[in-house]
């Protein structure tokens, strides 16, 4: 029945229009609500709506187990005693399924984890290592025994993950061996840590440090012995049950801890498998998994794969490791790979710089290819020439075998997602989300062309937008290009098609079943997020485009005024100059006491060691940087970067400081430092805490010579 519906709306469905109007606005200063194109009726809940049955997560895995036993399930590569990482290996699907049982059973009775009732009753498991096998089998154990999961980012030191154990109550943590000493220093005051399930095999001194600090310590091992010796079968969750309490990683104050139902996660990976004309994913596809397991993002992108009875590669969990020769994208092949922006931008620029360094003949016959890819795309095919002789090899550094890119957490540049799809010759689909609504709310299918948007809702969730002080669905679009630069709230090049039209713009608002029950003990901010109406308030401004699309312009809170009155979006000018090739990381400041904006920049050390030596320059990394000479060129590159990306004169930093110490994968701002959340976002209060003087002395200097 669901197919034949899905079947008669497909025969006037049109892949390029997002999102259909399927209710009217509930109020004033509010737009329609918008669905998705394909599945608009109603909004879906689960990826097999004719299997009522299979309504969590943990049944997807099952029913899997059962449909593609002897698949491959999860992979991992083996580490020799030199370090170097082997061929991938895998477990099947029924194996998989069996150890997580067993798993479950194990943790019920050695550590004590039984639920007595739904969400409060529920007993809590903290994971906390990098992706791997053990993490996604620990996971699913307990969810087969209706425990709900708390992960720690991997990347957490022993003060944060205490805060996260103790606010959630958290009796047991499964961990890898990297994080035990950090898991055992955690554990102070009236910690409820009771329980370390250590993935490797425990050592007596482990064992005894476990001990001392109050704590019993089992291996992964033993858990699952000890839930094979009973026999028993799972003891599976509603779908009302809690999945998750999966902690934020606030960009101020204390993480929150975000309740997500089995039903959320279900809905959400529906919506991505099912919002395209063909399934996202195919049993055939292999999915490499390296974006963190403590985020909503891969977690959903697993649950997918799952449901599909496909493989999932997990990566060595270094980033240095995850391309180039011999590294996990080449070794797996992925046909499915996730990123974020800075992933692909990093892909970007290795072309880019590998390219510059083959000389001007070179980079000429490159942008020639990707003009004329981009025109023959355009009418509705690719030239195979190009793919041969260059877009091939460009392609092999992601495997090679890559036929679907994803993108969140943040927003894709329109001139780097046309990169991609023009290099790469697949689809590339931009997303929007959060942790609130199980990662996906809005998604670009894989038959739109379009970019610099994110696409229509997915068929879990519908969208509307609502007033605010400075955005408003009454807006309407300048008349003439010259207004249109006065205009600094609108961005990118003026379209005389929408010229005076109504140009609906506001807060982004969604709502269905992936959205959260509530934070965890955070009863306020629970009012301030969820309405009455049953609406997410994410926070993020956004703009409906004629074909649908939702184009995310800011964040609410992060969008500040200038002294002249004009606005700016530190995070989108942050995308504009990150492009360039000098930039490894960049912060964007400004206030409504200054004219001008100024920035922080962490220069890309492989990029500018590598031209100090074509160049002749001696000295270390930091004395290279410490001079005007790469301040000005770095200035210069970034301005250019701004001015192609069609930003306003008031938009582009006219002031940098130089960030010269690093950490070892070359950043300056961290989690180490508190300068960075888990999920690599700026800590925009810290970072001004940080370099203050820094930034007064670049406001000083400016006044002096008379630009600011």
């Amino acid at each position: 029945i669901f197919l034949l519906k899905v079947t008669r709306q497909m025969s006037t469905y049109d892949p390029q229009v997002c999102s259909v109007v399927s209710a009217p606005a509930e109020g004033p200063g509010e737009s329609a609500i918008r669905r998705n194109n394909l599945i608009s009726d109603k909004l879906i809940t689960s990826p097999f709506p004719d299997e009522p049955a299979v309504n969590t997560v943990v049944h997807c895995l099952q029913r899997s187990a059962d449909k593609f036993a002897g698949h491959n399930c999860l992979g991992r590569r083996p580490i020799a005693s030199d370090g170097s990482a082997g061929d991938y290996e895998w477990e099947k699907y029924a194996d998989v399924w069996a150890h997580c049982v067993n798993i479950g059973l194990g943790l019920v009775t050695l550590c004590e984890l039984k639920s007595t009732g739904s969400g409060e009753g529920q007993a809590r498991l903290g994971i906390y290592s990098i992706n791997r096998p053990e993490n996604f089998k620990a996971l699913m154990g307990g969810f087969s025994q209706g425990i709900t999961a708390c992960p720690l980012y991997d990347t957490l030191g022993p003060n944060a993950a205490g805060y996260i154990i103790g606010h959630a109550g958290i009796t047991t943590v499964a961990c890898e061996r990297t994080k035990l000493a950090n898991l055992i220093a955690s554990k102070k005051g009236s910690s409820p840590l009771k329980f370390i399930v250590l993935f490797e095999e425990a050592t007596d001194a482990e064992r005894a440090d476990a001990t001392a600090a109050g704590c019993t310590l089992y291996s992964l091992s033993e858990v699952t012995e000890a839930g094979a010796a009973l026999k028993q079968g799972p003891s599976l969750p509603s779908p009302d049950d809690w999945a998750y309490v999966m902690y934020t990683s606030g960009t101020t104050g204390d993480p929150k801890g975000v309740i997500l139902s089995h039903c959320n996660f279900l809905a959400s990976a529906a919506g991505l498998l099912l919002g395209n004309i063909e399934p996202l994913v195919r049993e055939s596809d292999v999915y490499i998994s390296y974006l963190p397991m403590a985020h909503s993002f891969d977690p959903c992108m697993q649950f997918c794969v799952v449901s599909a009875g496909a493989a999932i590669g997990y990566s060595q969990g270094d980033p240095k490791k995850l391309v180039g020769e011999g590294g996990d994208l080449s070794t797996l092949k992925p046909t499915i790979m996730a990123g974020v922006p800075r992933v692909y931008s990093r892909v970007y620029d290795k072309v880019m710089q590998g390219l510059e360094a083959k000389g001007k003949v070179a980079q000429m016959l490159f942008e020639v290819a990707v003009s004329n890819q981009s025109w023959c795309m355009s009418l509705g095919f690719r030239n195979p020439l190009w793919d041969a002789i260059l877009f091939g090899k460009v392609r092999d550094a992601l495997g090679g075998r890559v036929r679907v890119l994803a993108s969140g957490a943040a927003p894709l540049s329109g001139d780097l997602h046309k990169f991609l799809k023009v290099v790469f010759g697949v689809p590339v689909c931009q997303g929007y989300g959060m942790t609130e609504n199980a990662a996906p709310a809005v998604s670009q299918t894989t038959e739109y062309k379009g970019t610099g948007n994110v696409g229509g809702p997915i068929p879990a969730t519908e969208v509307k937008l609502v007033d605010t002080d400075d955005y408003k669905v009454t807006d309407v679009y300048p008349s003439t290009a010259e207004e249109f630069e006065k205009q600094v709230s609108f961005k990118g090049d003026f379209n005389p098609d929408l010229a005076g039209k109504v140009i609906e713009r506001g807060e982004v608002c969604l709502r269905g079943s992936n959205i959260f029950k509530g934070y965890y003990k955070m009863e306020q901010e629970t009012k301030e997020a969820l309405d009455a109406g049953g609406w997410l308030h994410t926070g993020d401004i956004g703009m409906w485009c004629p074909d649908g699309a939702l184009q995310i312009i800011d964040r609410k809170k992060n969008i500040f005024k200038l002294a002249q009155g004009e606005y700016v979006a530190p995070e989108s000018v942050e995308g504009a100059v990150g492009t360039s090739k000098w930039v490894q990381q960049v912060w964007v400041y400004g206030n409504s006491f200054e004219n001008v904006l100024v920035a922080v920049v962490v220069p890309d050390g492989e990029v500018i060691m590598g031209w100090a030596a074509k160049e002749g320059k001696k000295g270390t990394f930091e004395e290279v940087c410490d001079t005007q000479e790469v301040k000005d060129m770095i200035l210069q590159d970034m301005t250019a970067c701004a001015r192609a990306a069609k930003l306003r004169t008031f938009e582009i930093p006219k002031a940098i400081h130089i960030e010269c110490k690093v950490n070892a994968l070359g950043q300056g701002f961290h989690v180490e430092n508190d300068l960075l959340t888990p999920t690599m976002k700026a800590r925009r209060p810290q970072l001004l805490k940080h370099y203050q003087k820094q930034i007064d002395a670049l406001y000083a200097d400016l006044k002096a010579s008379g630009s600011a």
